[in-house]
């Protein structure tokens, strides 16, 4: 049995003796009498080196002999027999006994009386291999099968681990895995919004360089990119240059929306659905819903699906507002017609419903009525925000259109319309229990796209670009008809609805949304009226006060907790998350409170933080400027950890 490694070990030796005869007969030119204290001295190190290095076979051979006395003869032939690498340790894993294919093949050649199993197996520990039928291990550039047999010595339990060399197989599976195809469909978000100001022949230009830019960075992961029409492009590509794509965050997105023409930024942004499968249709059918879940939380991000998960990459970029009322249109001609084939119609908001699902939920019951059509809106009053546009309601003499629960179930017949709105998420409606009795269902919602979304809708309205759910139905009244009659009471529930989610037409205003003010404005609502619904008491206001006094600065974000109980703590801590962000240098608030073993937290910003994303982190979801979420099981100062992770995670794939 050759020992490598010795041949080497009397080198050094050699070398060494050389150096210091050397450094002796300097020594003795200077002073003989240390000269000679340094040769003695050396003479006794080198003999022991020497008698080391010459007896290391003997006393291996002597190691193995004494390791073997521990299997009986017929045991300790057959495993020396083995074609394949094998090895017996004790249960603590120290090594006994090895045949030569194991010392020559998995330990080249260097093992001692110390050598444990673990430095072969990667670091799982020998009960894990034991507990596992088959471990796979990788033995610098060879893989591994790892079987084991357990038996019984002298009273001693002993393991033998038997090394099948699958490096070929396994070789294939990787390459197999790394070929795996992968379609990608890419769409140029609002290009022809943001080229208004250019010629045609400039305009021309500008799509033509994007797409340079675009054919440019295909080729970069060796993949294959086809036109599939005006705005949208189909690249296929394998596992491994989608690994790559990955870990370079796809960093088109970013390319194309800081792309500049005669030195002015054109604004585009890209869209992108990726998804692999079996075939490659299939690979394109799911990178297709990929795209619309990309385009649905606002674009100018990557959408990769999962399975029935999505994974998201960017999305860091304000939704672009769609100029054109085009699906408005469609949609409102369809939702009359439902409406008026409906025999009642039942509209409901998410869980502490805010003025803006209440307003957008005044807006619909507005429509039916004037459709003559019997038309609830399905909320808790206990539980509400808007509590004063409730009271506004029922002052009106609109106050028997707002029901519970109870009463929503017992007037819910197979030819009753609900109407969804301010939500898409089947776990955040204000009555579940409604919505799963309801057979027809229509969705109007602005949140971004949330991978848990309402199914089951005969006409889903999203617009990820509208201010709010109240300007969505605004402009739909427009376009149901003439029979539509908006009372200075609807107008005004609308606006404040809108008002609220736009922070009084500060954050995500825009021309739509000026142009559905304009209309509720035109059918006599009142700016004051509706500011006066917002209204707090003293009481509120202190509380508040409170709140933001309690914030800190994280990575220029204000984090805050309401440390007491109220029962108008949901308001108090939305409006001090508002007010945070009137503070210096703070991008986004977030402002947390617990009850009953859960932690919510309101978060709110200016647009350059998405707030959805952190959310969506630790479970919740919404806006980009405006999101929450619920942590269950956790304490306060747990979810202050949890949301500085989250904040720092999102810093992470997005800086």
């Amino acid at each position: 049995m050759k020992l490598r490694g010795f041949w080497y070990d009397k080198l050094l030796i050699c070398l060494f003796a050389a150096f210091v005869a050397v450094f002796v007969l300097l020594t003795a030119l200077l002073e003989p009498k240390l000269a000679v204290a340094e040769l003695v001295i050396a003479i006794v190190i080198l003999g022991i080196a020497t008698y080391r290095v010459l007896s290391a076979k003997h006393r291996y051979k002597k190691f193995m002999e004494t390791a073997s006395t521990t299997l009986d003869y017929s045991q300790a032939k057959v495993l020396a027999s083995f074609p394949f690498p094998a090895v017996v340790c004790n249960r603590r894993g120290y090594i006994c006994w090895c045949s030569k294919a194991f010392y020559s093949d998995i330990a080249n050649g260097e093992l001692n009386q110390a050598s444990h199993i673990d430095m072969f197996t990667n670091g799982i520990g020998l009960d894990n291999i034991v507990e596992e039928e088959e471990t796979h291990v990788q033995i610098k550039d060879r893989y591994y099968s790892v079987f084991t047999k357990i038996f019984k010595y002298q009273d001693q339990d002993y393991v033998v681990l038997f090394y099948l060399n699958n490096t070929r197989l396994k070789k294939t599976e990787i390459e197999y895995y790394n070929t795996r195809p992968y379609a990608i469909v890419i769409e140029l978000d609002n290009i022809d919004d943001s080229r208004s100001e250019f010629r045609d022949s400039e305009r021309t230009e500008i799509k033509s360089r994007i797409e340079a830019e675009i054919d440019k960075w295909t080729d970069s992961y060796a993949s294959t990119l086809k036109k599939v029409s005006d705005d949208r492009y189909l690249i296929y590509t394998e596992q491994r240059n989608m690994t790559r794509m990955i870990t370079d965050r796809f960093n088109i997105l970013e390319t194309v929306r800081n792309f500049e023409y005669k030195e002015k930024k054109i604004g585009s942004t890209l869209s992108v659905g990726v998804s692999s499968g079996a075939s490659l249709k299939e690979c394109e059918k799911n990178a297709r819903r990929a795209l619309e879940m990309a385009l649905g939380r606002g674009g100018d991000q990557v959408a990769i699906k999962n399975n029935e998960s999505y994974d998201f990459i960017g999305g860091v970029s304000k939704s672009s507002e769609k100029r054109t009322k085009v699906k408005s249109r469609i949609v409102g001609s369809a939702l009359s017609e439902l409406i008026k084939s409906s025999s009642n119609v039942i509209v409901m908001g998410h869980n502490y419903t805010d003025f803006d699902a209440v307003g957008a939920a005044v807006g619909i019951a507005c429509a039916a009525i004037s459709f003559d059509i019997p038309v609830h809106i399905a909320t808790d009053k206990k539980k509400t925000l808007a509590l004063s546009l409730v009271n506004k309601l029922e002052d009106e003499g609109l106050g028997h259109l707002v029901i519970g629960e109870e009463q929503a179930l017992e007037i819910i017949t197979k030819k009753t319309l609900l109407v969804v709105v301010d939500t898409h998420i089947d776990t955040f409606v204000e009555f579940p229990s409604v919505y799963a009795k309801a057979e027809t269902r229509v969705i109007i919602d602005h949140h971004r796209l949330s991978v848990a979304e309402v199914n089951g809708a005969v006409i889903f309205h999203h617009d990820p670009g509208a201010s709010s759910a109240s300007e969505m139905v605004a402009e739909l009244l427009q376009y149901m008809g003439n029979e539509i009659a908006v009372s200075k009471t609807v107008a005004e529930s609308l606006l404040a609805g809108i008002m609220l989610d736009t922070k009084n037409f500060i954050i995500r205003a825009g021309v739509r949304t000026f142009e559905a003010a304009a209309y509720l404005k035109d059918k006599g609502a009142d700016t004051v009226n509706a500011k006066k619904l917002f209204a707090n008491s003293i009481d509120v206001s202190h509380m508040r006060n409170r709140v933001i006094s309690n914030a800190e600065s994280y990575k220029g974000c204000a984090v805050s907790v309401a440390d007491f109980k109220t029962n108008d703590i949901r308001i108090v801590t939305a409006q001090a998350a508002d007010e945070l962000l009137n503070v210096t240098g703070i991008k986004a608030s977030f402002v947390m409170f617990e009850s009953n073993d859960v932690v919510s937290i309101s978060a709110r910003s200016l647009g350059e933080i998405n707030v959805q994303i952190i959310m969506e982190y630790l479970g919740g979801g919404g806006h980009q400027t405006m999101a929450a979420c619920q942590l269950k099981g956790y304490n306060l100062p747990a979810a202050r950890a949890a949301l500085f992770e989250a904040i720092d995670n999102f810093y992470a794939k997005n800086s």
